[in-house]
């Protein structure tokens, strides 16, 4: 099947008439929004409503619907309501947000046919620039994509989303890259999230694996059972799942995602990941997740890691532990890879494991090429040793896998490290000094001779 292309004439007509649509309720006694028996819908016309590009297929993900706002829906087959509350609003509460100097920029949540996410607060909405059409065959080597681009109000930023479908799998991947034309650095807080509308339900428990978040319809996804999740392939990510009215209310607070799941409680959930990233001048960063969308509940790997030691003294050698978990189905891993802090290296032929061949090296980039066999319900490990820095502090690390089509999520920073300042043993005790016969005279004349000069002082 071919992608398909949704576009109503309005939509960038709405941003200025859109106004007049409140003005007007209000002068006529009524509100400009309709009450729901979940959240607040808002009573746009169709042909202002954001417009969006389709991803069509066999399935078994068969209509990605994705926004000129970097907003999306989504439709699973066999499912009769779409996978994003809410359900039949294209596209729906799913999306992409960005919070630069304190100000949110987010999709145009009030442009769409109906949204629930009042209680993530004030917001700017990105400016589309363009969004093409759907490319590639599907395929593993040409998967759809689309590719979307954004401006965040008067930053200097420009975001260019790229979210690709390969037909066949349960999960659709979404790079989003930020640009900054600005004459300064930027940091700011990158979240993707959803309010979860699971097979048609508006009620479920959470699920975390590793950092990677979403919600299922058992409690953490035991036993398996149909799953929604959203997992990270960028380390560093904060996670958070919840109440779906305190997901976007932690948006709304301009803070990083707490690293909390209510795993164990049935609700009207939603889910979401974050992470801190800062865009150099003139240069770039992109962060990627995939979505997963799973009736049988098929979750993504996910990599662990610990530290041999957390306290060593400066220059001394130490040593890493990854773990790659498979909660799912059977999967090969192309590869392992793992990002050194600054100053620390890898020690030659000290890779066990998974594998004992050393890793290629890009400056602190460690990857051990596959394939590496994880059976279901099972792991593989790999140690290796470094050399830690010669400057004291605390260092955190993290790792991470390609699994090919199967999602899996990386460590965040994790095995701190503290080095101690030192670079060699501690001084030993200081002795006491001791005086022989001829010194203890010597000394004997000396302060005789002391005592006699200060009574003549005196006297004079």
């Amino acid at each position: 099947m071919v992608g398909q292309i949704t576009r109503h004439a309005g939509a960038l007509a709405r941003r200025a008439w859109g106004p007049l649509f409140c003005f007007a309720a209000v002068m006529s006694g009524t509100t400009a929004f309709a009450q729901s028996a979940k959240g607040v819908f808002t009573n746009v016309p169709a042909e202002l409503q954001t417009a969006f590009q389709t991803i069509t297929s066999s399935g078994p993900l068969n209509q990605i619907f994705l926004g000129v706002d970097i907003a999306a829906q989504i439709a699973h087959t066999g499912d009769t309501s779409d996978e994003v509350y809410p359900p039949g609003t294209r596209p729906g509460d799913y999306g992409t947000f960005l919070v630069v100097d304190d100000v949110l920029y987010a999709p145009d949540m009030a442009g769409h046919g109906g949204t629930a996410s009042g209680s993530i607060g004030a917001y700017t909405a990105f400016t589309p620039v363009s969004q093409s059409p759907v490319g590639g065959n599907g395929s593993s080597g040409s998967p759809f994509t689309v590719t979307t681009v954004v401006t965040v109000g008067g930053t200097g930023l420009t975001i260019t989303q790229v979210d690709s479908y390969v037909i066949g799998q349960e999960s659709y991947r979404t790079d989003v890259s930020i640009a900054n034309g600005s004459n300064a650095a930027v940091s700011a807080i990158l979240y993707r999230a959803m309010d979860c509308f699971l097979g048609g339900s508006d009620s479920g428990f959470g699920m975390l694996n590793g950092t990677a978040v979403g919600c299922s319809a058992n409690p953490n996804n035991v036993p398996a059972g149909r799953i929604e999740q959203i997992v990270p392939l960028t380390a560093g990510n904060n996670y958070y799942q919840s109440f779906y009215g305190s997901v976007w209310a932690a948006i709304g607070t301009h803070l990083p995602f707490p690293n909390t799941c209510d795993c164990t409680t049935q609700q009207d959930n939603g889910a979401g990941i974050s992470w801190n990233i800062t865009v150099p001048v003139g240069g770039s960063v992109t962060y990627s997740n995939v979505t997963v969308f799973s009736p049988t509940g098929a979750q993504a790997l996910f990599v662990t890691k610990t530290a041999d030691a957390a306290n060593v003294a400066a220059g001394a050698s130490d040593g890493y532990t990854i773990t790659v978990n498979n909660p799912g189905a059977d999967a090969t891993l192309g590869s392992i890879s793992d990002t050194l802090p600054a100053g620390f290296t890898y020690t030659p032929g000290s890779s066990s494991g998974a594998t004992t061949a050393d890793p290629s090296i890009a400056a602190q980039v460690l990857t051990w090429a596959g394939p590496f066999a994880v059976a279901a319900g099972s792991s593989v490990t790999l140690h290796f040793g470094v050399t830690v820095s010669s400057v004291a502090g605390t260092y955190t690390n993290q790792a991470s896998a390609d699994a090919g089509a199967a999602g899996i999520a990386a460590t965040g920073p994790t095995a701190p490290i503290t080095v101690g300042g030192g670079g060699g043993p501690p001084p030993g005790p200081i002795s006491t000094p001791t005086l022989g016969p001829g010194m203890l005279a010597a000394l004997a004349v000396i302060l005789l001779g002391l005592g006699v000069f200060a009574r003549r002082r005196a006297r004079g």
